[in-house]
C-alpha cells in the first residue's frame, strides 16, 4: 500500500479538493442542482486559495485525502493566479444566474459569512495568520495525516513570525479536534436559517505559539 504524499495544491487536485469540501461541509447533502453544486464549491475552494500564501496537501494511492490552506500576513507570495481570480468570478457570475431555490440557498450561506465577520470583527489585529481550510477525508483518519498537515502549517506560520493565528468552524463538523489541538474557542455564534429551520453555532477559534 502507497505511503501518504504531502506536497504543494496544484490546480489538478481542485476536483478532488471540491469533493472533500462538499462531504465535510454538508453541501453535497443540502444541495441537489448538481451544477450550482459545483459552482458553490468553486466558490468556496477559490475564495480559500485567493486568501492563502500556503498550501499542503496529503496524498495516498493517487488520491487527495486531506488538504490545509492557510495565510501568514507577512508573507507577500500568494497562491492565487489569473485562473483562480478568472474561476472564482466566473463561478459568481453563474450563480447570480441561478433559479430562486438556489439563490435562497446563497442568501442563507450569506447568513454564515456575515457571522464570521461579526466574530472577527476588533480582533483582526490579534492575529498574524489564520487557517482558511482544514479537510482530512473521513476514511483516512486515524493515519496521523491531519495531525501532519497542522505541523506543517504551523512550521510554515512560525517561520513567518506568526504569533497567533485564528480560525472558523462550526457544528456540522468536528470542532471538537480543536478542542483537544490546545486551541482557544475565543467566540460563536448561532445562525437561524429560515428555510430549514435549522440552528448552525460557529465558532471563531484561536492559537498561539
Amino acid at each position: 500500500m502507497d505511503k501518504v504524499i504531502y506536497r504543494s495544491l496544484v490546480k489538478e487536485d481542485y476536483e478532488a479538493v471540491k469533493e472533500l469540501i462538499g462531504e465535510a461541509f454538508g453541501f453535497n447533502e443540502f444541495i441537489k442542482d448538481k451544477k450550482f453544486l459545483d459552482s458553490v464549491l468553486n466558490i468556496y475552494l477559490q475564495s480559500c486559495i485567493l486568501e492563502s500564501s500556503f498550501s499542503k496537501v496529503a496524498e495516498k494511492d493517487n488520491k487527495v485525502i486531506g488538504i490545509i490552506l492557510g495565510d501568514a500576513k507577512k508573507d507577500k507570495n500568494r497562491l492565487k493566479k489569473a485562473h483562480n481570480i478568472f474561476s472564482f468570478a466566473y463561478s459568481i457570475i453563474k450563480v447570480l444566474l441561478t433559479n430562486k431555490k438556489n439563490k435562497k440557498f446563497m442568501k442563507e450561506y450569506g447568513k454564515v459569512q456575515e457571522a464570521y465577520k461579526e466574530l472577527l470583527n476588533g480582533k483582526e489585529n490579534d492575529f498574524q495568520g489564520c487557517i482558511e481550510l482544514f479537510i482530512v477525508s473521513g476514511e483516512s483518519r486515524g493515519l496521523g495525516v491531519g495531525k501532519a498537515l497542522m505541523n506543517d502549517l504551523f512550521n510554515y506560520t512560525q517561520s513567518m513570525d506568526v504569533k497567533s493565528l485564528y480560525l472558523y468552524t462550526d457544528n456540522r463538523c468536528n470542532y471538537g479536534y480543536y478542542d483537544s489541538q490546545n486551541f482557544d474557542r475565543i467566540d460563536e455564534k448561532e445562525i437561524q436559517f429560515d428555510s430549514t429551520k435549522e440552528k448552525l453555532n460557529v465558532f471563531l477559534y484561536g492559537y498561539n505559539f
